[in-house]
């Protein structure tokens, strides 16, 4: 759970990476389209081993801001396409609807005990690129840059190191 911070009597939850990798695998597992999900760097996702449709999730970096940090990930959404590549249109549709599910509910997550509103922001212009024949599998699918705020209190640690 996230930790709560008074900030000049506002409250405020500390969401941290931990808290978003959890709310990303959450998300991910309440999805019906999904079979499997992993996290991590996409170069060592074994997609031999998957279900499709799969969902990874990779770190692409942070930037401390005023009062804030903002977290970068890529959201990948995939899955098999025949031997033909008479239902590849049909997978991009597929994945790329999978990508609005997770962006649906991180902006709507008061369910899973986050305030969208005062927790964190999704940035609202999420990139989609499209891939095919990728990977060890030659899936297709789609890959999302998505940027999270959240609060963050600069002296929120300054008793610890004085």
């Amino acid at each position: 759970m996230p930790e709560i911070i008074n900030q000049n009597g506002e409250y405020y939850k500390n969401v941290t990476l931990n808290n978003l990798i959890t709310l990303f695998d959450t998300i991910a597992t309440a999805n019906q389209g999904i079979q499997s999900h992993s996290f991590g760097d996409i170069w060592e996702i074994n997609a031999n081993e998957r279900n499709y449709a799969v969902s990874h999730l990779s770190i692409e970096g942070a930037q401390y801001l005023p009062n804030e940090i903002q977290y970068n990930f890529k959201l990948y959404v995939m899955d098999l396409v025949s031997k033909d590549e008479s239902n590849e249109n049909d997978v991009l549709n597929q994945t790329l609807q999978i990508i609005g599910d997770f962006i649906s509910r991180l902006q709507n997550a008061r369910d899973l005990n986050i305030d969208t509103n005062t927790d964190y922001r999704l940035q609202p212009n999420i990139n989609c690129q499209p891939f095919t024949e990728r990977f060890d599998d030659q899936v297709s699918g789609w890959v999302a840059d998505i940027q999270i705020r959240a609060f963050f209190d600069y002296s929120a640690c300054l008793g610890d190191i004085m």
